[in-house]
């Protein structure tokens, strides 16, 4: 897709689905919407189970903090179903979102940049996640963390959320998820 200026650096470059998701590139993903339509939108949250499936507010600007909310229940419930190869696509699909959703060594990687994360990590760990930012169902913006660890033949799944109302609240998550993966000694 195109060049468009935007807000962060790593915006401002053409984007495959891949780049998009692991630099959170909101533009594209709009673009994406426009050609589903909001039918095609609605049923995919539908199908997918996805927190209230509320695309009400909006086609381009509803997972923004908008109409469609999600507890961290239903986010854990959803990445459970993610990597069991249960949900309503091809598998083909699926194991392209797993496989794009894998983190550089050490790091998150969102729109603002590399974030260190549970670093060192053990040489047979592989951690995948995806930020995000939602308003929960009391109003507050929560910034999220999700994803999968496999060490092995062992596997985790992980949601931090942090519900501070500044750019921190995403680092906050980040840390928030790490401290707990190397409390439960599943990255060091």
């Amino acid at each position: 897709m195109g060049r468009v200026p935007r807000a962060y650096e790593s915006w401002r470059r053409d984007h495959t689905l891949a780049s998009a998701m692991r630099n959170s590139v909101v533009w594209y993903f709009q673009r994406i919407a426009e050609k589903l339509g909001m039918a095609r939108e609605r049923d995919y949250l539908k199908r997918f189970d996805y927190g209230n499936a509320d695309p009400s507010s909006g086609l381009t600007t509803f997972w923004l903090g908008q109409s469609l909310m999600i507890s961290p229940d239903e986010q854990l419930r959803f990445l459970r179903r993610l990597y069991a190869g249960d949900l309503p696509v091809s598998r083909t699909a699926m194991t392209t979102v797993r496989d794009i959703l894998v983190q550089p060594r050490g790091l998150i990687v969102n729109a603002a940049g590399e974030h260190p994360f549970a670093a060192p990590w053990p040489a047979d760990a592989i951690v995948s996640a995806k930020t995000g930012s939602a308003t929960d169902r009391d109003g507050r913006n929560v910034r999220w963390l999700v994803g999968h660890v496999r060490r092995g033949s062992r596997a985790w799944l992980f949601v931090s959320a942090a519900t501070r109302g500044d750019d921190l609240a995403a680092l906050a998550a980040v840390d928030l998820a790490a401290n707990a993966l190397r409390d439960e000694g599943i990255l060091r």
